[in-house]
């Protein structure tokens, strides 16, 4: 931090809250504050930084705030990408066109009905009965966005607010926590293109500065050495290619379903796993694609600049083929080690770290952008119940630290045994997925809520209704993985090592069937907004590693002239609308995929007893077939 030798004038000015970054996680914090009325400064030298394609490019259910409270609806609707779901393989290294051991596909929509860019999430059915359109939106349309197109726009915003003033040329020099918590904060800042220099007095100073951890590091919030000493830590290689087109993906990356219906792997958020790392694949708008590389450091690529290592990882996919070179490469990046973690989120001394400030473990589920703005929106009704109601909710407070800290251990613990050798079998591919979107999903009702409290009332509490107030109350203590449906009768921790436990051994036992030559036969499932259940999960014992094993179960929402006669289930025979089925989906689709992957866990329990059992009768001798 630094000041002006020579100021040419000074400024002392008093505000709410100070918001220190305007990326994205900042801009649409100070958004989300000034719509509920109050007085916000954000600063950050905007002006003299170099453009740059960042990181972070895609939405998991987890749209509602930028698109409400930052006002991008129409942007993300109509100049995004929007993706059709996620997609998940094993098995396409080396290959020139994919036959992957294991694929699990989690689409937005149902089935395949959106199949293609040029199909409209506005033309499908579920969108056509919803009541909110907007609500909907927020809750199933996801898109994927770049970067510094969508900060523009957020900036723009900014700038309009009244109540918001943007030091956008300036830099922080200091901030000084004020020690009671009644008095105000100091935050000292600098404009060298101006030659000006001032201070801003503050009741709330928010860190938003990024991977800079400006209050992490100051106040001792740092956790790793606590909380991230198991020696797992990752590093990420990326890079934003131009001159992208449809046809450079056919007919290599399409899938075709045995009943004929076909969609491309590109058009989802893909994701290729390997021996110790996983790539993802963004499409963006523009031509543009986000291709990236995150390896355990453990298992580094060829040796190299990370450059060379980045290109050389690629080199072993043969499926970019055609697709990326150094030529069209736009920019490239690198995160030495990627996963970082804070104790504390919001703190009763009035200041708040989010985004990489506080916290980020992988990229995988794209959570990054999704946990900030929901973390966003407790830290500013914790706010406005402090400034506006003389509330400082201490209860709210801890809450937050402790739910939202669970929660990223457990997005770490999704990913952790992945890396390891297990994700070459398919049957831990398989149940290791199921249970990360079972609890994924035990938010539904309170994003659900969420959405809708978010579509009600604009961001602006004084909108409320009552039934909108009770949303916003529900989901204040709701809107977090371990205090979901499948973690609010237990302690935060205690489900967050539940989860691990539960990954750990399924790992466990798929590595010794890996080192003892056995393996399962491959394995593809589809699910999607209402198709929330595998089915005949069973099927993956007995059969041969030749053989392949679709286990997408069926459609409980569809109407009866969209649904294949295999996808009907016993909810399409009750006396239910669409819409009402939709609702009831939403509401079960978690305990339902936590019960059958327990079923799954037990019976995947069983049988590698019984194979080991087999392996000792055999006095320690592999099996002569790699048969399970």
């Amino acid at each position: 931090m630094d000041s002006l030798a020579h100021p040419a004038t000074t400024e002392v000015t008093r505000t709410e809250v100070v918001v220190v970054g305007a990326g994205m996680v900042g801009l649409l914090a100070a958004l989300g504050l000034a719509k509920r009325g109050m007085d916000v400064t954000v600063i950050d030298d905007v002006v003299n930084q170099k453009p740059s394609y960042k990181v972070g490019e895609s939405f998991l259910v987890s749209t509602g705030v930028p698109r409400i409270i930052g006002d991008l609806d129409d942007f993300l609707n109509d100049d995004c990408f929007v993706k059709l779901g996620v997609w998940f393989t094993y098995g396409a290294h080396g290959q020139r066109e994919f036959r992957p051991k294991s694929e699990w596909v989690v689409a937005a929509m149902s089935e395949f009905t959106l199949r293609e860019m040029h199909d409209d999430f506005r033309d499908h059915y579920l969108y056509k009965i919803a009541k909110n359109k907007l609500a909907f939106r927020a809750l199933v349309v996801d898109q994927q966005i770049c970067r510094p197109d969508t900060e523009e726009l957020l900036r723009k915003s900014v700038h309009s607010r009244h109540n918001i003033r943007f030091l956008d040329a300036a830099r922080v020099t200091g901030v000084e926590i004020a020690g009671t918590g009644t008095d105000a904060h100091l935050v000292t800042w600098a404009d060298h293109s101006a030659k000006t220099q001032g201070s801003v007095h503050a009741n709330w100073v928010i860190d938003c500065s990024g991977r800079t951890r400006m209050l992490a590091s100051k106040l001792g919030h740092r956790a790793e050495s606590r909380v991230l000493n198991d020696g797992f830590q990752t590093t990420a290689l990326w890079g934003q290619f131009a001159g992208i087109t449809d046809e450079m993906f056919e007919p290599v990356w399409r899938y075709t379903t045995a009943d004929g219906t076909s969609t491309r792997r590109d058009l989802y958020t893909l994701h290729l796993w390997g021996d110790g790392h996983w790539i993802w694949v963004i499409r963006l708008s523009g031509g543009r694609v986000s291709v990236g590389i995150t390896y355990d450091q453990k298992k580094p690529p060829k040796k190299g600049g990370p450059k060379d290592q980045f290109f050389a990882a690629l080199a072993e996919y043969p499926v970019f083929d055609g697709v990326l070179s150094r030529e069209n490469l736009l920019e490239f990046r690198m995160y030495r080690n990627v996963q970082h973690v804070t104790d504390t989120f919001v703190h009763p001394r009035r200041y708040a770290i989010l985004g990489d400030a506080s916290s980020i473990i992988d990229a995988y589920y794209s959570q990054g952008l999704g946990q900030s703005c929901q973390t966003m929106w407790h830290v500013s009704n914790i706010i406005e119940k402090d400034l506006r109601h003389a509330c400082l909710d201490t209860g709210y407070i801890d809450r937050v630290n402790r739910a939202t800290c669970e929660d990223w251990l457990t997005i770490r613990s999704f990913v952790q045994e992945k890396y390891s050798g297990a994700i070459a079998d398919p049957r831990f591919f398989l149940l290791s997925h199921m249970l990360d979107w079972a609890v994924i999903w035990s938010t539904g009702t309170a994003r659900y809520r969420w959405t809708n409290w978010l579509a009600a009332t604009g961001g602006d509490t004084s909108k409320e209704d009552e039934t909108s107030r009770k949303d916003r109350e529900f989901c204040e203590n709701r809107l977090f993985y371990s205090r979901g449906q499948l973690g609010h009768w237990t302690t935060e921790r205690a489900f967050r090592r539940r989860v691990e436990r539960f990954q750990a051994t399924l790992g466990e036992r798929a590595r010794w069937r890996l080192e003892h030559g056995i393996m399962g036969p491959s394995v593809f499932c589809q699910l999607s907004l209402t198709r929330c259940l595998p089915s005949g999960t069973w099927r993956l014992l007995g059969k041969p590693s030749s053989a392949r094993v679709e286990i997408s179960g069926p459609d409980f929402v569809a109407p009866r002239k969209l649904r294949k006669p295999w996808a009907r289930s016993w909810v399409n025979a009750l006396p239910l609308t669409a819409s009402q089925r939709f609702s009831l989906v939403l509401k079960v689709r978690a305990p339902l995929l936590a019960t059958l992957f327990l079923a799954c866990y037990a019976l995947d329990a069983a049988d590698t007893a019984r194979l080991k059992a087999l392996h000792r009768l055999r006095g320690g001798r592999r099996p002569a077939r790699t048969e399970p």
